[in-house]
């Protein structure tokens, strides 16, 4: 059962993320949603069967949340994330970027936790950068000290964290 403080504030984030995201809720052990963002550009001449480019930027969000995360729980849900991003990107010529973003919120962290989510780092090109590149982001909320830490790919996410924390506090 999670605390009802930390489910208003995943419900709080989960809105944040409706308005451009496909959400769909889990029932895994912490996973308790995902949302995907799919965007395409392209640009032609008189008519789209003249395409000169087209791109495409994927992102897959992953939501954690639970009372105490442990370092095997927080390898688990990077592990799982990793894995099931992973298989969602379709590297090909029109592929350009894909993030892959966890968002950890949990009562209290382990001292291990944090060290460990500021110095994460995964970086993939498939390819050679022909068929664009991964980055995983991650980023943490420990309600207990309303702390926020995130890895360096992860600073949008924590900024995006902390605002919706705050905006909670009002």
């Amino acid at each position: 059962m999670m605390d009802p403080e930390i489910g208003g504030i995943v419900d709080r984030l989960l809105r944040s993320y409706s308005t451009y995201y496909d959400i769909e809720t889990c029932d895994g052990q912490d996973l308790v949603a995902r949302a995907c963002f799919h965007s395409r550009g392209e640009k032609y001449i008189l008519t789209r069967s003249v395409n000169l480019w087209s791109v495409e930027d994927n992102e897959y969000v992953f939501f954690y949340a639970g009372d105490h995360l442990d370092p095997e729980g927080l390898e688990r849900a990077i592990r799982m994330s990793s894995d099931m991003g992973l298989n969602m990107i379709e590297p090909g010529p029109e592929h350009r970027s894909s993030m892959i973003t966890t968002i950890l919120i949990f009562g209290t962290m382990d001292g291990n936790c944090k060290r460990t989510i500021k110095s994460y780092r995964e970086h993939r090109n498939f390819g050679f950068m022909l068929k664009g590149w991964m980055d995983h982001r991650v980023a943490a909320l420990e309600t207990s000290t309303s702390a926020i830490i995130s890895n360096r790919a992860g600073r949008n996410v924590a900024r995006n964290l902390d605002n919706v924390t705050k905006a909670s506090s009002r």
